[in-house]
């Protein structure tokens, strides 16, 4: 099999300078703390829920004895073009303003694993993997030298920050592996503090359920008490990781496919409630924030009205709570307006309090018009 040094030179042919590599050893000492997310209810639906199989390798691949892990940087500067429209306008997570990453750093895996075919003489299984494996990817990148964890359960790489999409390749065969670096969280509680909603409980410990990053993506009514500290995030947040001293002087991605903005880093709100799904499957639908679909978004764009506190912002959201006929957005579009706390506003809301066909919808209009009030 390839050397350490050649697996390098091979990932630098393809661009990729942070790779690394761990043991394909079961990660026993884990087992504790996944144990204790469980027990505290800290599981999301988007986990695997068996901790055994997020700490061995052996049920994705059989004999698997090594693991190639690569850091691709995502972080890229995407401002306002010049001449752009004025208007309401929300944010977007760096990871979701350009090409989905999963199929970008897959792109990259497969890439290294065709120059090693080229390079070695025997034949070798593999499996590729990018966040969405069961494994803790984020510890196998920690292991393999690629960076160190920090207090928000971020991997902290010495160049990229923490702004960098992980994958895996799993091998059949053996490679001499890395070892972690020498260097831990500064644990200064910046990350922590800079939280708008408290998720970061203690140092390494979230609380999902407060995440707004999860939040954002997590399909359904959005918990009410945690709306305004939403502010104008219409998916994920980077609130606790530009937060991070270490991420001041990160570079950029060196990757032009990341920094085409098909989902602006400060996206028009009031366009996008009523993009069509043409539009978005030709720009938002392309990204990381593309299996989301519209509603998600548009439910999260209509909070992000809300709490603009905005009044121009009122004619599109009484639209949408007379016409809209999803009673998710009509929901939150109630709260939104209730929000605002405008004349026009109270007049929407009173309609929808009395002849809105879903209970849930009348319920949230009775709660806003009292905010009104």
């Amino acid at each position: 099999m390839i050397t350490r040094d050649k697996l390098t030179e091979l990932a630098a042919l393809v661009g990729v300078s942070q790779v690394g590599v761990t043991t394909a050893e079961p990660l026993y000492y884990m087992q504790d703390r996944l144990r204790r997310r469980i027990n505290e209810g800290r599981i999301t639906p988007f986990e695997e829920k068996n901790p055994t199989r997020r700490l061995s390798p052996d049920h994705l691949l059989a004999q698997c004895r090594s693991i190639i892990t690569l850091a691709i940087p995502y972080a890229s500067v995407n401002p306002l073009l010049p001449g752009s429209a004025e208007g309401l306008r929300g944010v977007v997570a760096r990871c979701a303003r350009s090409i989905d990453y999963h199929h970008f750093v897959g792109y990259k895996a497969e890439n290294i694993v065709s120059l090693i075919k080229k390079n070695v003489q025997s034949t070798f299984n593999y499996r590729i993997l990018c966040d969405r494996s069961p494994l803790v990817e984020r510890e196998l990148a920690f292991n393999a030298g690629l960076g160190r964890i920090g207090e928000n359960c971020t991997l902290i790489n010495t160049q990229y920050g923490s702004y960098t999409a992980l994958g895996t390749i799993l091998l059949d065969v053996e490679i001499t592996a890395d070892n972690p670096i020498d260097q831990a969280c500064n644990n200064c509680g910046k990350c922590r503090n800079a939280c708008p909603t408290g998720a970061i409980t203690e140092p390494f410990v979230i609380n999902p359920y407060r995440c707004l990053s999860y939040l954002t993506q997590a399909a359904g009514i959005f918990p009410r008490e945690l709306r305004p500290q939403l502010g104008k995030q219409i998916y994920g947040c980077d609130h606790c990781q530009e937060a991070c001293p270490d991420n001041l002087a990160a570079e950029c991605s060196p990757f032009p496919e990341l920094a085409y903005p098909l989902f602006p880093a400060e996206p028009l709100l009031i366009p996008l409630l009523t993009i069509t799904q043409r539009e978005f499957d030709l720009t938002i639908g392309l990204t990381s924030a593309g299996w989301r679909g519209k509603t998600t978004l548009q439910r999260n764009a209509v909070i992000a009205l809300g709490n603009s506190g905005d009044r121009s912002a009122v004619p599109s959201l009484a639209r949408l709570l007379e016409n809209d006929s999803r009673p998710l957005i009509r929901l939150h579009a109630a709260w939104a307006l209730g929000r605002i706390g405008e004349a026009n506003a109270y007049f929407a809301l009173e309609k929808s309090q009395k002849k809105d066909p879903d209970p849930a919808v009348r319920e949230e209009a009775d709660l806003a018009l009292k905010n009104c009030n």
